[in-house]
């Protein structure tokens, strides 16, 4: 299961690399248009769908890796056993958010059949839409995880490059002449 779990949140990792790298080439054609005075309209709004993309795909990847965004100046000054009760409380948050989030996708899915984007007709929206729903998918089996593992005592993030990072250690330290 964890080699599953490893491989997912690499094609994840993979995937998000490459919407960044599209965003940023079409924000180039955009200001090579612009200069130009070439009458364009597609970059915009499908540079906005693969950031927005980016960043319901790589939810999940970030609340396994710890990278999520959280203020716990307060929680970290708590008993341990008042700090558990607090995380387990917060991911269950988040297991609830993201099946209602899951449930209202597969609603707007529902209603939204044959709905293409504004300047790109090619663009489905539900395409976008399943891959919303498939990432709450993944954030609610994530959330779930999480919460086990707090209960259990075990380590709450998962570093997926662990392996490659302890390889470049050993690779460095192998380079290193001590001079």
């Amino acid at each position: 299961m964890k080699k599953v779990g490893k491989m997912y949140l690499k094609v994840v990792e993979t995937i998000s690399v490459f919407l960044m790298a599209m965003i940023l080439l079409l924000m180039v054609i955009q200001i090579v248009c612009r200069l130009f005075t070439i009458g364009q309209n597609f970059t915009e709004e499908l540079a906005r769908l693969c950031f927005s993309l980016m960043i319901f795909i790589a939810a999940p990847l970030c609340l396994t890796e710890g990278a999520d965004i959280c203020v716990d100046m307060v929680v970290a000054k708590l008993p341990l056993k008042v700090r558990k009760a607090v995380d387990v409380f917060a991911f269950s948050l988040i297991a609830i958010f993201s099946f209602i989030a899951l449930y209202s996708e597969i609603l707007v899915m529902k209603t939204n059949v044959d709905v293409t984007a504004v300047s790109m007709t090619w663009i489905q929206m539900n395409w976008l839409y399943a891959a919303f729903t498939l990432s709450f998918g993944f954030l609610f089996v994530t959330s779930i995880w999480k919460i086990i593992a707090t209960l259990k005592n075990e380590p709450q993030t998962y570093d997926i490059n662990a392996d490659e990072k302890a390889k470049a250690i050993e690779k460095a330290k192998e380079l290193d002449l001590g001079i």
